[in-house]
């Protein structure tokens, strides 16, 4: 099996063909499936990927214990030894000749940004498994996502608080170096050493065409089919995600239909009103990334006059903003409780499961 990362080939002749007789055995359930191009249960999907544990990718990364994915994807628990990582992900994808080099590209270009609110990518590749050519991408292991939480309870008020300032800031790196994350949801919305993170291995170009052939997700916005991706796309998927986290249940809207999403009264304020500016149906009415900054900050409080003095009509302030400002990163989290919430908790404490983002 020759594998490589960023361009260099890391296996022995010996070690070769070791790996490649090893790793024969577990590839025809999974070349079946990516052959005929049609869409495998979960369960079956889940069986052949769970295969490959116990295999080594790059001579380094042994696929420990599998942790989720898809039927195009899979992520594998790992270690990062060259970085004193005990715990790392992998992720693992079938290579598509039509796009692989693409999607490397892609993954590069992402390990390059540096972001607290980022999951950060170590390392990508390419790597033979038997007759199945398959792409590569180490990063941080994120213990705990969103999704977890919210089918034992919704988070509170001050729980999204806390969660969505974070958010904001990675998208706005983002938005700014030319990316939209374009698959923003629970299961993309990370804790790592208390921190929130979003993933960062399906960044897609702003600009680029939506049009994949594929069925769009409940996240994703009314555009998402046959026109451009666009940060405003990322905004949607924000108020969608936001609604669920504060409710446990999705916006109800017809994707075929004009008018915007319906939302329920039970969502608090300002939340409220943040979730009906990102879900306007057209692009160019949903709120900017500084615009949702704005509305969680508390309204500021009137300056106090001393008593011997007139008040005046207040002066006009210039706006200095550029709309290019960047929301505050919102600091560190703490644990979401699974059980009854205190007021004072803060967002975090997500189950234990790191997901493929889709």
């Amino acid at each position: 099996m020759t594998c490589q990362g960023r361009g260099r080939q890391l296996y022995l002749a010996s070690e070769i063909a070791a790996e490649s007789r090893a790793c024969y055995k577990f590839i025809p359930k999974l070349q079946a499936n990516v052959d005929s191009g049609e869409r495998t249960g979960g369960d079956n999907m889940t069986d052949a990927w769970k295969e490959w544990e116990g295999q080594v990718v790059n001579a380094k990364f042994r696929l420990r214990q599998y942790l989720g994915g898809s039927e195009h994807s899979a992520v594998f628990l790992t270690e990062h030894g060259e970085l004193g990582l005990q715990n790392a992900a992998i992720k693992l994808i079938p290579a598509d000749p039509r796009n692989a080099e693409v999607q490397l590209s892609y993954w590069k270009l992402a390990a390059n940004l540096s972001h607290p609110h980022l999951i950060r990518l170590f390392e990508v590749g390419r790597c033979w498994f038997g007759n199945t050519e398959v792409l590569y991408v180490v990063m941080e292991y994120a213990e705990e996502n969103l999704a977890q939480v919210l089918p034992h309870r919704p988070i509170t008020p001050e729980e999204a608080s806390t969660t969505l300032k974070p958010v904001l800031d990675a998208l706005a790196c983002l938005h700014s170096n030319g990316f939209v994350h374009s698959h923003l949801k629970p299961t993309n919305i990370m804790a790592l050493d208390d921190q929130v993170k979003i993933s960062s291995d399906g960044l897609c170009r702003a600009g680029e065409s939506s049009g994949s052939g594929g069925e769009p997700g409940v996240y994703d916005p009314p555009e998402a089919v046959g026109e451009q991706i666009s940060a405003a796309g990322d905004v949607w998927s924000l108020g969608m995600t936001l609604v669920e986290a504060l409710t446990q249940r999705l916006p109800v809207w017809e994707r075929a239909e004009q008018a915007d999403p319906m939302l329920t009264e039970i969502v608090p304020e300002p939340f409220l009103d943040i979730a009906w500016h990102c879900l306007r149906r057209d692009p160019q009415r949903r709120w900017t990334l500084a615009e949702i900054a704005a509305r969680l900050l508390p309204a500021p409080n009137p300056p106090m006059l001393p008593k011997q003095m007139t008040a005046s009509p207040p002066k006009a302030v210039a706006n200095c903003s550029d709309g290019r400002s960047r929301p505050g990163s919102g600091g560190d989290l703490g644990r979401l409780e699974t059980a009854q919430p205190s007021r004072e908790a803060s967002a975090s404490q997500l189950h234990r499961v790191q997901t493929a983002g889709g």
